[in-house]
């Protein structure tokens, strides 16, 4: 039983952070690209066809069903930009990064901590699997 729920709250999370990437959009674009060109190749060739469906002149209903969406949430969300991201994640992973060498290299910057506070001594001899 907890393997069954283990896997729905997996499904569930996935399917979170597909929503929230907007992955929903994608999907329902790409249903609505295969719906045109199916329509428009019954009328023309296929290279016809496939020019009136990406060219952007012709969407159909849910094309600008799926433009109108991202519109409205795109104003709905507030405007964060990469940088104030990296800010956040970049200044964590600065403090954990190892130094490459014990010794001062020109043009590489010395690091507050070294992997050894991070691990604390070496055991000696070394732990062997039994």
């Amino acid at each position: 039983m907890f393997a069954r729920l283990r896997h729905f709250a997996k499904l569930l999370v996935i399917g979170a952070l597909f929503v929230s990437v907007g992955g929903h959009y994608v999907l329902l674009q790409t249903v609505a690209w295969g719906n045109m060109l199916f329509s428009y190749s019954q009328d023309a060739s296929f290279a016809e066809a496939a020019r009136k469906t990406f060219d952007g002149e012709h969407p159909c209903g849910m094309c600008k069903l799926v433009k109108e969406s991202r519109e409205k949430e795109d104003e709905r969300k507030p405007h964060a930009k990469a940088e104030a991201k990296l800010d956040v994640v970049l200044p964590m992973a600065v403090r954990l990064k190892v130094p490459v060498a014990d010794a001062h290299v020109p043009g590489v910057p010395a690091y507050d901590r070294s992997i050894r506070e991070f691990l604390g001594p070496v055991p000696h001899p070394p732990p062997r699997l039994s």
